[in-house]
């Protein structure tokens, strides 16, 4: 009895997407592909690791308490990989994570670089995706996670790490006037959620009003438990919060968020081995 890496990956996307088919789309496998491996890692330990709620699959009792031996069996596993592959690197690497992109799994990602290769600097700058893109081109950071979409474009040499859809996030029982300006939670000008969310409304002819501003995802999500607003987030977000947010199907249809890798023209030795770490962990190709 072993459990496997591959298997392992995809049961934290299905924990972090709160969906198979959105897992699937992560892990670049088929959503029957991701059904089986689940599956398997049942008859393993035999034990249910996810239940269906409220449309989202969260975790069992038995899901929980593997879901840290999980990350801990993945970190080791592309910690020694990155070990033997780059062991003697040293100096800087100037990274630039979106606001949006620190709520997300990067900040242990760095950590593990970090504990790797000990001689290497990690020199993190947060702004949004329009200021990184901008530092990026200019030779200011050597890699960026960025969060495209908007005004932000995909370019060829992007690697994508992951996407899944945007979605509207409302109070189960929202009291709103639909007949007034819809109150919107949304992050400062430079999201591309933003963009998405309020280019959605305009070609929906909705008018609508932004009543509460923040650059992160949880401060939207607490205006939405307070029915203080609507907020435009990836689905993932949206299916694994708690009571009482749910998915609001009948405002405008939001494109999909993508969040991907951009290196720097001329890319050094610490820059390459950043960027295989943190493919490696989103199960990309390296």
């Amino acid at each position: 009895m072993r459990l496997e890496i591959d298997i392992l990956k995809t049961f934290i996307a299905v924990a972090e997407t709160g969906s198979v088919k959105y897992a699937a789309e992560r892990v670049a496998r088929s959503p029957a592909a991701v059904s089986m491996q689940m599956k398997k890692l049942e008859r393993l330990i035999g034990a249910p690791v996810f239940h269906r709620s409220e449309g989202a699959m969260r975790l069992s009792d038995s899901g929980d308490r593997l879901m840290p031996h999980a990350h801990r069996i993945i970190q080791a596993n592309d910690t020694a990989l990155a070990a033997l592959l780059n062991p003697d690197i040293h100096g800087m690497v100037r990274i630039g994570l979106c606001l949006e992109n620190i709520e997300t799994r990067m900040p242990e990602i760095l950590a593990g670089f970090s504990r790797v290769h000990p001689a290497v600097t990690v020199n993190i700058n947060a702004g949004d995706a329009q200021d990184l893109s901008t530092m990026l081109a200019t030779n200011a950071l050597d890699i960026a996670i960025l969060t495209t979409g908007g005004s932000v474009t995909n370019l060829e040499e992007d690697r994508l790490l992951y996407e899944q859809p945007l979605v509207w996030a409302t109070h189960k029982n929202s009291r709103r006037d639909r007949k007034s300006p819809l109150k919107v939670a949304v992050a400062p000008n430079g999201c591309p959620w933003r963009d998405a969310a309020l280019d959605a409304l305009k070609r929906a002819g909705i008018e609508y009003r932004i009543s509460y501003l923040s650059n992160i995802s949880e401060s939207q999500l607490a205006a939405v438990r307070a029915d203080l607003a609507v907020a435009a987030l990836p689905a993932s977000r949206v299916l694994n919060s708690t009571h009482p947010i749910c998915v609001d199907s009948d405002l405008p249809k939001l494109p999909f968020t993508r969040m991907v890798l951009r290196l720097s023209d001329r890319p050094d030795t610490n820059t390459k081995a950043l960027a295989s770490q943190i493919l490696s962990a989103f199960n990309r190709p390296v």
